[in-house]
């Protein structure tokens, strides 16, 4: 019998909740101090997923709390991962626009990106980073998965 990898979603809509909110305080009141945490919080999330700052807020305190309970689907965490590597990455660039350049408007289209792609994930459910995935799965340049047809990934 081979295992199904499971997600918790609740966890996932938790982290681009948390991304979406930074982001949002970032721009709207000009801190990009924000956009480095966030940068930083979804590399880590995307490296070592169990000492992901927003796992660890969403079991310690909104579980816990009561809040949410976790919601595990079959589902494969490599697109998830994926998909926080390049938020990471246009959130880190954007830093390095803001701390070690002038080209804050630069830094400021990278933000407004991933707020705006955090958005889409919260509200409608589509994840762009795990479509990248799904894709470049596709034409071999990741490991392969299959889309069920919902916007939720499975492993083949």
């Amino acid at each position: 019998m081979v295992a199904v990898p499971r997600v918790d979603a609740h966890m996932l809509k938790f982290s681009q909740s948390c991304v979406l909110v930074l982001t949002a305080l970032s721009f709207l009141f000009n801190l990009p101090i924000l956009v480095l945490i966030s940068g930083l919080a979804l590399a880590l999330s995307a490296i070592l997923p169990a000492a992901s700052p927003f796992r660890l807020i969403y079991r310690q305190v909104i579980v816990r709390a009561g809040l949410l309970k976790p919601r595990m689907v079959e589902d494969d965490p490599a697109p998830h991962r994926f998909a926080q590597g390049v938020g990471a990455t246009f959130l880190l660039a954007a830093s390095i626009l803001f701390f070690l350049t002038s080209a804050t408007l630069a830094g400021w289209i990278l933000t407004i990106i991933v707020f705006v792609l955090a958005a889409i994930n919260v509200f409608v459910g589509f994840c762009a980073g795990c479509f990248v995935y799904y894709y470049l799965g596709r034409w071999g340049l990741m490991p392969r998965v299959r889309y069920d047809g919902g916007f939720r990934w499975r492993g083949v």
